[in-house]
């Protein structure tokens, strides 16, 4: 590229030329007594006359035309040398949207001085240039593929491109821009920051099989050029199971520092509903991830909306991890006692209605004290009947029944397993009136094709509660189970329980080999049980080998009691009649399933970009099923379930809340250098460029001009000194003589000079000085 301006001057060029035509060498006539030797010798000479002449205009027009090239002063466009000069080429330009390219340094994110760059690509580019633009993001997306003689709607869609929720699959990207059928000479031009997290996987990746020996590979690397220090919250999304207002909910939640981090202290805050409610202080090393456990406290039923939350660093997006509690108004729990009155100390209603309707949660163990007690009192919606009571319809309208010193027998089996199997929860507690054999018979027995099963049965009871010699302890808990998972976090995990004794029990015995159904909770230190779980159908029944009474057991009176029981109502609770996911990984199907009620529902789901989406709902033995599949944007979503039109009137529209996070392990940000992606593509040669995000222009990379006005100078000097020896060489004379040297040189220049000037040269003189 030259100035215009000074091309004006090119004429100037043709001076040479004129001098050319009025300095042509003159015939001189010379008398000589013969000629015919001479007449050869100067058609030689004239024809090396018109060699040197001819010479000497090209090389004073060259001179002229460096003197105008010069003050123009042209540049040389880059450009050309990434992408060849020839026209009718095929550009794929792969662009890097992973979740990294939403770090903001110097200003801008790495997508934005990607997009930019890749403007730069297509307004270089000439109308016979095919373009192929394609998203490297969770999977390769071709966003646009057409030619370059119409570049708005390249542009268009290349600033609608976004960043992805995971790091981008580049090898499927780099595939995906192979497979294209080609248009002419292939680049691949792939603008990305370069994090090790998604380039490594690069590696020795079949892809590379694929780039032949005619394809140009470019690489853009628009990354931070400095180390970056981040925090994250990271991890799977928190599983908060049924929460229930007023009852407390432990969530997880795991922070990450990058190894670029010193020590660093950090405050981790709980949002509900975008009121803040609680906060952890952290100290993390470089690189250590830290996971602590939270427990909360919803105070509305209906969908409420959490996330945990950092100080906002230079890469934000990690800064907030969104979840949602679906919070159910009660639970309906459903007491059933011996129809014996009882009084006193041995009547477990007694004890069980305290624990449920007014728990005192001692030593903290679920974090909540005061109106969070009756908070939690509220939230339990109890019913007390006998066993005489015991019909269908109670048992339909029950989440979870407790049965409290019941005995058993063919009418209430067949009831209450058919509640059990339909998703139900059963708590039994042992008493004077249990028959272990009528429980095993009537209840806990399962019919299989070879026969008949009984994975829990009540052995026969032993111990006195007169004998103190006959009491015994609890041993071992399993407090990776959700219903004593509570006392787990505590560093003396021997503090709960250790000063429980049974006085009188049914021990629980567990049939041989190993049973995925039943769980033993409690064993005693002869191994038996004396709390247990097993499925039935869709349910589960929790079996206490001990009375819920302080003649049989000091537990009750023990402030364990209350967070085992309300525990335990909630794990056993009946499966509900919508069941939909808390949050998804991103590109994870969010599912949700529908009782038989809701057979003939309609099912929409609201995104962050607040447009409604029909669902889809097929039928899976006697549920309703369906799943958004697209689940590929950061925040809340929402399932809007409208009843059947000929439901009954109790059947309301239903919400149910989930939420989609960025997906990222940890808080690194680790790009690879030139050598490495070199590394990584040999032998196949690549062009590698970086750019600064200290410098926004980064088109400059593509760009770049350089002035080759001082090699212009250096070739205006070697003409001159070109034009100087040509132009002192001369014909021998006419007598033949030739002389030699440097003299003979500078003489002939003087000559020459003289000729010019129409001066006859001095005639020579012999020897004896006469004149010749």
């Amino acid at each position: 590229m030259i100035n215009p301006l000074l091309l004006w001057f090119l004429p100037v060029a043709l001076v040479p030329i004129a001098l050319h035509l009025i300095t042509l060498y003159r015939l001189r006539t010379v008398e000589l007594s013969t000629y015919r030797f001479l007449m050869e010798s100067y058609v030689q000479q004239r024809r090396r006359v018109k060699l040197l002449e001819y010479l000497l205009m090209l090389l004073r027009t060259l001179f002229v035309l460096l003197i105008v090239l010069t003050m123009a002063r042209p540049v040389v466009d880059r450009f050309a040398s990434l992408f060849g000069s020839q026209a009718g080429r095929d550009v794929m330009l792969v662009i890097d949207s992973g979740a990294t390219m939403g770090l903001r340094t110097g200003g801008t994110t790495a997508l934005e001085r990607a997009k930019a760059v890749a403007k730069t690509v297509i307004n270089q580019l000439g109308p016979g240039d095919h373009v192929t633009l394609i998203r490297a993001a969770h999977k390769p997306d071709v966003v646009v593929s057409a030619y370059a003689s119409k570049p708005l709607p390249m542009l268009e869609a290349l600033d609608a491109i976004k960043t992805d929720l995971t790091p981008a699959d580049v090898p499927a990207a780099i595939g995906e821009a192979l497979a294209q059928p080609p248009h002419g000479p292939r680049i691949v031009y792939v603008i990305s920051d370069a994090q090790k997290r998604a380039w490594s996987v690069l590696r020795e990746h079949p892809v590379l099989r694929k780039i032949d020996d005619e394809t140009r590979l470019v690489v853009m690397n628009v990354g931070a050029s400095e180390p970056v220090a981040n925090l994250a919250v990271v991890g799977d999304p928190p599983r908060a199971g049924r929460p229930v207002v007023g009852l407390p909910v432990m969530l997880t939640a795991t922070v990450a520092a990058g190894r670029t981090n010193g020590p660093v202290d950090a405050r981790l805050a709980v949002v509900l509903d975008d009121q803040q409610v609680s906060q952890v202080d952290l100290n993390l090393q470089p690189g250590q991830k830290l996971t602590r456990a939270i427990t909360i406290v919803p105070t509305h039923a209906g969908i409420v909306r959490g996330r945990f939350e950092l100080p906002p660093d230079a890469f934000t997006d990690d800064d907030r991890y969104l979840f949602t509690l679906n919070v159910e108004p009660q639970i309906n729990v459903l007491l059933i006692t011996a129809a014996t009155n009882v009084s006193g100390e041995s009547d477990p209603k007694l004890y069980i209605r305290a624990a449920l309707r007014a728990p005192l949660l001692a030593r903290d163990t679920g974090g909540t004290s005061g109106n969070e007690e009756q908070r939690i009192a509220e939230s339990l919606a109890l019913t007390q009947i006998n066993e005489n009571q015991i019909n269908d319809p109670q048992l339909a309208n029950a989440d979870v029944v407790i049965m409290a010193d019941v005995s058993m027998d063919a009418n209430r089996g067949r009831m209450l397993r058919k509640y059990v199997e339909d998703g139900g929860g059963l708590f039994v507690f042992a008493g004077p009136h249990v028959v272990g054999a009528d429980y095993s018979k009537h209840l806990i027995t399962t019919e299989t094709i070879s026969g008949s099963t009984t994975p829990l049965w009540f052995d026969a009871p032993v111990g006195d509660p007169d004998n103190e010699a006959t009491f015994v302890p609890i041993a071992t808990l399993d407090l990776h189970h959700p219903v004593l998972s509570a006392f787990e976090s505590r560093e003396d995990k021997n503090e709960f329980f250790g000063t429980v004794r049974l006085y009188r029990y049914f021990p629980i015995a567990m049939s041989g080999g190993q049973n995925t159904s039943t769980t033993m909770l409690m064993r005693l230190a002869d191994r038996r049980g004396a709390m247990a779980e097993m499925s039935i159908g869709r349910g589960r029944v929790m079996l206490a080998g001990f009375a819920a009474t302080p003649d049989w057991s000091n537990l009750p009176l023990k402030p364990e009691f209350v967070p085992l029981l309300l525990r335990s109502v909630a794990h056993l609770r009946r499966d509900a009649q919508i069941r939909a996911v808390d949050a998804v990984r991103p590109h994870e199907p969010a599912p949700i399933q529908l009782a038989d009620r809701w057979a003939n529902a309609s099912v929409q789901v609201v995104g962050p970009d607040d447009r409604p989406q029909a669902l889809d709902m097929q039928r899976s033995d006697d549920r309703m099923v369906g799943a958004l599949m697209s689940t590929d944007r950061k925040g809340y979503y929402t399932f809007s379930i409208q009843p059947p039109r000929d439901a009954p009137g109790q059947m309301k529209t239903e919400q149910r809340g989930f939420a989609v996070n960025l997906d990222m392990e940890d808080a690194g940000f680790e790009p690879m250098n030139e050598a490495n992606l070199r590394a990584i593509f040999e032998p196949h040669k690549l062009v590698y460029l970086a750019g600064s995000p200290d410098d926004p222009v980064l088109t400059a990379q593509l760009t770049e001009r350089k002035e080759i006005w001082r090699a212009l100078i250096w070739t205006m000097f070697a003409v001159i000194g070109l034009e100087f020896l040509l132009s002192t060489l001369k014909p021998t004379s006419a007598t033949g003589s030739t002389g030699g040297g440097m003299g003979s040189a500078v003489r002939r220049f003087a000559e020459r000079l003289g000729a010019r000037s129409n001066v006859a040269p001095p005639k020579r003189r012999d020897l004896a000085g006469t004149r010749k």
